[in-house]
């Protein structure tokens, strides 16, 4: 028996340690949710550029009217009077109009309460301390009671 405590408290407190790096909430999640801000903030600044992108078309379109009528040309509008010469098997460029990734965090399960596990780990080191200074009992006393 006086050697089952200090095992079970060990065995705890190493249950509880390992919890507590790869749980739920432990350290693992912790880098994981570093991860994701890290791609939300690469995804703002594309976005970002894209929007600087646009803003330049914008302006460009704007202030250019040749380069209105060659848009509208690449979206298949033609004055009166232009001829429209169409090569079979090709097909005209079109530039995809994309906005950004979107990025989801997939969902999980809830996160149990770091503080029951922190409270864990310390109650298992604290039983294990405390069975390892009772191990250490002076000599000539036997569970706290003298010999005579």
């Amino acid at each position: 028996m006086r050697r089952l405590l200090p095992i079970l408290s060990a065995g705890f407190l190493v249950a509880s340690l390992l919890i507590w790096i790869f749980g739920d909430s432990g350290l693992q999640a912790a880098a994981r949710l570093e991860r994701y801000r890290a791609s939300l903030e690469a995804n703002v600044e594309s976005l970002r550029a894209r929007n600087s992108a646009l803003e330049a078309d914008l302006e460009r379109l704007r202030g250019d009217p040749e380069a209105n009528a060659l848009l509208a040309r690449e979206l298949g509008m033609y004055r009166e009077g232009d001829r429209v010469i169409r090569i079979e098997g090709y097909t005209a460029r079109r530039e995809p109009y994309a906005v950004g990734t979107l990025l989801r965090q997939r969902r999980q399960a809830p996160a149990k309460n770091s503080w029951f596990k922190l409270s864990g780990i310390a109650v298992s080191a604290a039983l294990f301390l405390t069975a390892m200074l009772r191990r250490r009992s002076p000599p000539g006393r036997i569970d706290g009671r003298s010999r005579r």
